[in-house]
């Protein structure tokens, strides 16, 4: 394939291509690299989680992933090489992430990572696949850091292929088939609504409605919050006493978020923070679902520092709570019927 990829890291080589289990239409590349950006390995198999963790262990003994050593230091970054017509990508990538986008097209996009043994590339592209239809395709390029990086690759290999990979593409086609709730980037106009000062944070999650066509706004934030499970809410309720989030004052307002504007396709929720982190919850209705988004705004580098820690459980919960309302059959369940 014509892939840009091939001008632009012409001395990297080409470690290995994955067909993956991503059955689309031509316009469903973003949902790919929507999922590809969020998806997190060590979910794919206790096995997997294993070795990631083992590895970041070592990494962190041996210094393979300190500051200096990755992009901007030892080596610079692809997006330096972007030629004229290619704009850098700027998507947004979970914070405990260690690759950056570089680029993104209709059918390609790449992110990039760094650190002591390698510059390494995972590409995104996006294919015919001879039956009309179109499916993903990942490819892993890399420059390995002199002879200890071809060293390590070399060592590595045995558990890509046998282990890390396979299991891997096996979990990316079940989430393709099956997820009703995806993490995408926060689009310019949902971050307009917000009322904050400034936004610190912010993470947005795509809603297949198809369970619910019906609803409104307001209907699916009650659905969410106030009708979890009652051991659900207590533990988000102390999570938020946590963090320091204010109880809404006398008025609208839902499980304890002041209502802070709605329209029967918007609604927005606030509170207020005893140690200067108040966030916002929008829930607001687009030709393509429900998309739910969190703000927060950090007033001192303390309150950057909270978030951080817990930004791994807040990512996990809201996935938890929107998929209990949005189950993945139901669109299927639905035409069955």
């Amino acid at each position: 394939m014509p892939w840009r990829i091939h001008a632009i890291a012409k001395d990297f080589r080409v470690e290995d291509v994955w067909a993956l289990r991503t059955s689309g239409g031509p316009d469903d590349f973003p949902r790919l690299v929507a999922l590809m950006q969020s998806f997190d390995p060590a979910q794919a198999s206790p096995v997997v989680a294993a070795l990631f963790a083992l590895r970041w262990r070592l990494g962190a003994l041996l210094g393979l992933d300190r500051g200096e050593t990755g992009l901007g230091s030892r080596v610079t970054s692809l997006r330096d090489r972007l030629p004229a017509d290619l704009p850098v990508y700027d998507g947004a990538m979970p914070t405990e992430s260690p690759f950056r986008p570089v680029y993104l097209t209709d059918d390609e996009a790449a992110l990039e990572i760094a650190n002591e043994t390698m510059h390494g590339v995972l590409h995104l592209g996006w294919v015919p696949d001879g039956k009309g239809g179109y499916r993903g395709q990942m490819a892993v390029l890399v420059k390995p850091n002199g002879l200890f990086g071809r060293a390590y690759m070399a060592a590595i290999a045995p558990f890509r292929y046998a282990l890390v990979y396979p299991l891997m593409l096996r979990t990316i086609g079940r989430l393709w088939r099956t997820t009703s709730v995806r993490q995408i980037p926060v689009p310019d106009d949902v971050r307009d609504l917000s009322t904050l000062p400034r936004i610190d944070y912010a993470d947005a999650f795509l809603v297949d409605t198809g369970a619910h066509p019906e609803w409104s706004a307001e209907r699916w934030a009650t659905a969410v919050l106030e009708e979890a499970p009652a051991a659900t809410r207590a533990q988000l309720l102390s999570g938020w006493l946590a963090l320091g989030l204010k109880s809404a004052e006398p008025g609208p307002a839902i499980l304890d978020w002041a209502v802070r504007s709605r329209t029967p396709n918007t609604v927005l929720l606030g509170r207020d923070s005893r140690i200067g982190m108040p966030g916002e919850l929008l829930f607001t209705l687009r030709e393509e679902g429900l998309l739910f988004a969190t703000f927060g705004h950090h007033r001192t580098p303390a309150t950057r520092a909270v978030w951080a820690a817990v930004i791994r459980t807040h990512v996990r919960m809201v996935l938890e709570l929107l998929e209990r309302v949005a189950p993945a059959d139901a669109t299927e369940s639905a035409g069955a019927g």
